[in-house]
C-alpha cells in the first residue's frame, strides 16, 4: 500500500516538473487539467510483451491525462504478478504528454536447491513448497515455504531447526537454496506441573494430547506441537473454570538437556480463588414458585459456581415449562461478582409466555404406514396441554419402530403450526417411509454352529389384513404393508447346524398395550455323540409397562428326536433315545436400556425368563442374565470411544418327576458367549464311563470386557476376562470347580452383510480341569454366534 502513494507521489512530481520545464504544453498553467495523452511506452520488459501490459491498463492514446487513472494503471499491472518494480514517467509531447511505464521484471526460478536435510528427503521437501522451477519469484512465497518445511521438521520431533532461504539470480533467472540445519531430535522427557494444589499433576495430564515420551514409543513419541500444546494449555484453564476457578492464569516455560535433545515442559498455574454461589433468585414465575423452581436447581446457596451446571439447570427450568405446555418460556441465567470476596450472585429470570394446547395431531408423509401405526407410538393426544417431553420421546419411539427412514436422516419429525385459537397449537408428526421388508442371502461361520448358509426375508411393517387389490397392487410392493406387524422367513443349513423358521408377530394388538407373536421352527444339530431334532410351535403374548421393560407369556410345544447315538455314548444320551414331547410355559420378562444393539457404549441389558415344561419333559428352569456398557474414555484422537462391559449368567434347573432333566435340557459352559478359550460346551460335568460332557443343573457365568477403537467403531478391539462353570445340581451354586480365561479379539462390522460383525477371540485359560476341552480361537461371522 505504501509503494502504491509513493508510485503517485511520483507520478504527479514528475508531471509537474516536466511542466515546469516545458513551458510550451503549459504557457498559462491551465492547460494542464486537459493535457491530453499523445503516447503511451512500456520500458524494462523483456519477457513481457508490451501488448500485454497494454491489455492490462486502462489509459488509452487521445484520453485526458489523469494522475488517478495512471495509478490505478500501476496497481493492474502489479496484479499481473510479473514485476517487482513499477515506475511511471510523464513527458511533453506533441502538445500532449507521454506516458512510460518502467518496469523491473521479477525473474524466473531456474532451478530450487535443498541444503542439510538429511532426515527429510530432497522429493518430500518439493512436494510441499508450493513454489515450482519455472514460475515467478515471489518472495512471499518463498517465506510460505520455509515455514512449511519447519512446521514438518516441528511434527517429526526437530525443534531447534532453522531455516533460511538464498536466491542466486542470473540473466534474468534465479536459483532458490534452502538451506537446513536440523540441529538434533527432540522429545519430551517430562512434563512438570507447578502451583497445582487442587488437581494432581496426573489428572491434569490427562485433558492435554501432548505427551511425554514413554514406552511404547512407537504409540507415545513424545513430539511437541507447539500449536497442540498451547492448545492443551488453554483447556486446562477452562478445566479449571469449569470446577470454579475463574480466575486461574496458566503460563509455561521450557528447558532442554545439555545436547538438546530432551524438552523439558514446565506448566505454572496460579489457581486463584474458588468461587461459590452466594444468593440465588428467581424473577417473574407464576406457574412455579420459587421453592418449587429451587427444588430443580443443581447449583445452590454454598455450593461451587460451576458453569456448566448453569446452563443445565437453565436448560432444567425450560423443560419444566415445557412439560407444562410453556412452549416458548424464555429462562435467562444471570450472575454477578461480589466485590471483595469470591462469591457469586445468580438470577433466573423467566417469561413464561402462554401456555398452548394440542388442538389436532396431523399425521403427514405415511403413504403406506396406516395412521393408527404412528398414532399408537404417540404419548400425547389432542385436547391435553402439550408437553415438549412427550412429544421428544415420541420422536425416540417412532424412529426405533423400523418402519421409517433412519439412514438419509430424521426418520420422524414433529412440529408445531398455530391452531384456531390462540393458545391452541396443531401438532404435525411428519415421517418418512423407509425400506422395511429386506431379502438376505449370506452364511458364515461359528465356533458354536461351524459353517453355516442363510437365506431369509423379514419386513418389519407387515400387515396380514392388507390384500392386495390386483396383481399389479401385489407386484409394487404396495400389499401387506403399513401394519407394523413383523413377518420373518429363513432357512439356515449347516454342516453342524440346519435350521428353518416362520415367525409372525403384532406388537400391538387392536392398538393395545399387548403384543401377540407366532413361530414355528425345526432345528437340527450334530452333537459329540448324537444328533438333535427339535421341531415346534409357540405362541408369545407381550406387554410394555415401562420404559424399556418387557414381560412375556410364551406357551410352547416342541417335539425332540435324539438320534444317531453312537455305541460309546453316555448312558444319560441312550436313555432318551428318540422322541420326546414338551409343553412349556415360560414367563419372561426383559429391560433394555443400551444406547446401540450392535455396539453398546452405555446402558445395561437385563433378562430373566421361568420355564415349567410336562409331558415327556418334566422341567422347570430359571435363568436370568444381566450386562451393563460404560464409557471410560472417549479419546477424540483414537476416534472412539473405549468402552468397559461386564455382567454374568445364572441359571439353574431341576427336575420334576423321577425321570430326571435330559441332557439336551441342562446348562454347558464354553465357546462365545460364555467361557472363551474353551470349546463349545467343553466345561462341565462328564460321564465317568465315557468322559464325554454331560452338562449340569447349575450355571454360573461372568465377565468383563474392555474395547476400544482400532478403525473408529468399523473395527474394535478387545480385552476380555470369562470365568464360569456348569455344575451338576444346586448344591453346587457356589465358586467351587470355577474356570478362567484371559485373552483378546477383535470386532469388526461387515456393512454389505447387514453390518453383520465378524468377531475372532484368543482366550487362554488359567484356571481349568483335565477334563475341559480347550479352544483357543473361537471365530463368528455372519451371525454365528
Amino acid at each position: 500500500m505504501l509503494q502504491k502513494y509513493i508510485i503517485t507521489f511520483a507520478i504527479v512530481f514528475v508531471f509537474f516538473l516536466s511542466l515546469d520545464s516545458n513551458k510550451p504544453l503549459n504557457a498559462q498553467g491551465s492547460e494542464a487539467v486537459s493535457a491530453v495523452v499523445k503516447k503511451i511506452e512500456f520500458k524494462g520488459n523483456d519477457r513481457i510483451s508490451s501488448s500485454t501490459i497494454k491489455a492490462a491498463i486502462k489509459t488509452n492514446h487521445g484520453d485526458i491525462y489523469d494522475p488517478k487513472a495512471i495509478s490505478q494503471d500501476v496497481d493492474a499491472i502489479w496484479l499481473l504478478g510479473f514485476f517487482d518494480n513499477i515506475e511511471v514517467e510523464v513527458e511533453s509531447y506533441e502538445d500532449g504528454v507521454k506516458v512510460i511505464f518502467l518496469v523491473l521484471e521479477r525473474p524466473v526460478i531456474k532451478n530450487i536447491f535443498f541444503a542439510g536435510n538429511g532426515q527429510v528427503k530432497t522429493k518430500k521437501l518439493r512436494e510441499a513448497i508450493q513454489v515450482r522451477e519455472g514460475d515467478y519469484l515471489k518472495r512471499y512465497l518463498i517465506k510460505l515455504d520455509e515455514d512449511k518445511i519447519r512446521e514438518m521438521y516441528q511434527k517429526m520431533g526437530f525443534s531447534h531447526i532453522v531455516i533460511k532461504s538464498e536466491e542466486k539470480k542470473s540473466n534474468g533467472y534465479v536459483d532458490i537454496t534452502y538451506k537446513i540445519r536440523e540441529g538434533s531430535k527432540v522429545y519430551i522427557k517430562e512434563i512438570v506441573f507447578e502451583g497445582n494444589k487442587t488437581f494432581s499433576s496426573k489428572r491434569l495430564t490427562k485433558i492435554m494430547d501432548t505427551k511425554k515420551r514413554k514406552f511404547p514409543s512407537l504409540v507415545f513419541p513424545g513430539k511437541f506441537d507447539k500449536a497442540e500444546f498451547e492448545g492443551d494449555i488453554d483447556n486446562i484453564k477452562a478445566f479449571y473454570g469449569s470446577g470454579g476457578w475463574l480466575d486461574t492464569d496458566i503460563k509455561w516455560k521450557e528447558r532442554y538437556s545439555p545436547d538438546k535433545t530432551k524438552m523439558f515442559l514446565y506448566v505454572v498455574i496460579d489457581e486463584g480463588d474458588r468461587y461459590h454461589v452466594d444468593t440465588v433468585n428467581i424473577k417473574g414465575n407464576k406457574l412455579f414458585t420459587s421453592e418449587e423452581i429451587m427444588g430443580m436447581l443443581q447449583l445452590k446457596k454454598g455450593s461451587a459456581f460451576l458453569p456448566e451446571l448453569l446452563q443445565k439447570d437453565s436448560k432444567g427450568i425450560r423443560m419444566a415449562y415445557g412439560r407444562q405446555g410453556h412452549l416458548n418460556a424464555d429462562v435467562r441465567a444471570n450472575y454477578s461478582y461480589k466485590q471483595v470476596e469470591p462469591k457469586i450472585d445468580i438470577t433466573f429470570d423467566i417469561i413464561e409466555n402462554e401456555r398452548f394446547f394440542i388442538e389436532k395431531v396431523i399425521v403427514s408423509g405415511n403413504d403406506k404406514t396406516k395412521d393408527n401405526v404412528i398414532r399408537r407410538n404417540l404419548s400425547f393426544f389432542p385436547g391435553e396441554r402439550l408437553d415438549t417431553q412427550k412429544i421428544k420421546g415420541s420422536e425416540q419411539r417412532l424412529a426405533g419402530t423400523g418402519y421409517f427412514d433412519n439412514q438419509s436422516g430424521k426418520a420422524s419429525e414433529i412440529s408445531y403450526v398455530p391452531g384456531t385459537e390462540y393458545n391452541t397449537k396443531n401438532v404435525i408428526v411428519d415421517v418418512k417411509e423407509g425400506r422395511t421388508g429386506m431379502m438376505r442371502f449370506g452364511g458364515g461361520f461359528g465356533a458354536n454352529a461351524g459353517l453355516f448358509g442363510d437365506v431369509s426375508y423379514t419386513d418389519k411393517n407387515f400387515d396380514i389384513f392388507d390384500f392386495p387389490k390386483d396383481l399389479r397392487d401385489f407386484m409394487s410392493g404396495n400389499a401387506f404393508r403399513g401394519g407394523g406387524h413383523t413377518i420373518t422367513l429363513r432357512f439356515s443349513p449347516g454342516l453342524q447346524r440346519t435350521e428353518g423358521m416362520f415367525s409372525y408377530s403384532n406388537p400391538a394388538v387392536f392398538d393395545s398395550g399387548y403384543s401377540l407373536g407366532l413361530s414355528t421352527n425345526i432345528f437340527r444339530r450334530a452333537r459329540e455323540d448324537y444328533d438333535e431334532e427339535r421341531k415346534g410351535a409357540k405362541v408369545s403374548v407381550g406387554k410394555t409397562v415401562l420404559r424399556g421393560l418387557r414381560l412375556g407369556v410364551t406357551p410352547n410345544f416342541e417335539v425332540i428326536g435324539v438320534q444317531n447315538i453312537d455305541s460309546n455314548a453316555p448312558l444319560v444320551v441312550k436313555d432318551i433315545e428318540g422322541s420326546n414331547k414338551k409343553l412349556s410355559l415360560e414367563l419372561s420378562a426383559m429391560l433394555d436400556r443400551r444406547d446401540s444393539r450392535m455396539f453398546p457404549t452405555k446402558g445395561y441389558k437385563i433378562t430373566s425368563s421361568l420355564v415349567f415344561s410336562g409331558l415327556d419333559v418334566d422341567i422347570i428352569k430359571f435363568s436370568v442374565q444381566g450386562k451393563k456398557h460404560t464409557t471410560v474414555f472417549n479419546f477424540s484422537d483414537w476416534r472412539g470411544k473405549h468402552v468397559l462391559s461386564y455382567g454374568g449368567t445364572l441359571g439353574v434347573i431341576e427336575a420334576t418327576s423321577d425321570q430326571g432333566v435330559p441332557i439336551f435340557e441342562r446348562f454347558f459352559a464354553g465357546g462365545a458367549n460364555s467361557i472363551r478359550g474353551f470349546a463349545f460346551r467343553g466345561v462341565g460335568p462328564v460321564d465317568v464311563t465315557s468322559s464325554e460332557q454331560v452338562g449340569g443343573k447349575v450355571l454360573l457365568l461372568a465377565s468383563a470386557e474392555y474395547t476400544l477403537p482400532v478403525y473408529g467403531d468399523m473395527v474394535r478391539g478387545a480385552f476380555f476376562v470369562d470365568a464360569g462353570k456348569a455344575d451338576t445340581d444346586l448344591n453346587d451354586l457356589n465358586i467351587n470347580n470355577i474356570r478362567a480365561t484371559i485373552g483378546f479379539g477383535f470386532r469388526a462390522k461387515v456393512p454389505f452383510m447387514g453390518n453383520s460383525v465378524v468377531a475372532v477371540d484368543f482366550g487362554f485359560p488359567f484356571i481349568r480341569k483335565d477334563s475341559d476341552d480347550e479352544q483357543a480361537v473361537t471365530f463368528n461371522f455372519g451371525g454365528g454366534r
